[in-house]
């Protein structure tokens, strides 16, 4: 699909170039490329919604203790016990949004412990 998306002379040179180089064309190259972004955006804004889950944390768990929670843009825009139920909501109304969904648990971090065999020395 077409859809008119403009770039200037000097990279639609850079693309014609590298496309030529790697076999591909330049239109290949662009939208590889833009995925690539749209992927780091979407994990630099979920960062930035962890980072206010756990802003938030002693607040919610007094709101919300063991319910999941939905944030965007730095809100809870929605909570519930049951998961599933709370991403179905969410993937309707923000489908291309990244949103952080999370448990309320007593700490806003989890934390896992890890045992490894320990190898004596003969």
């Amino acid at each position: 699909m077409t859809t008119g998306l403009a770039v200037s002379a000097g990279t639609l040179t850079q693309l014609r170039t590298l496309a030529k180089e790697e076999g591909t064309t330049p239109q290949v190259l662009a939208e590889t490329a833009i995925r690539r972004f749209l992927r780091y955006e979407a994990r630099r804004r979920i960062q930035r919604e962890e980072d206010a889950f756990r802003a938030m944390h002693a607040e919610l768990r007094g709101t919300y203790p063991g319910q999941y929670v939905a944030i965007c843009r730095g809100q809870v825009v929605d909570h519930d016990p049951d998961q599933l139920a709370l991403f179905r909501r969410i993937e309707e109304r923000y489908p291309d949004t990244p949103v952080l969904i999370r448990q309320v648990t007593p700490e806003p971090e989890e934390v896992y412990t890890f045992r490894s065999p320990r190898v004596d020395a003969l």
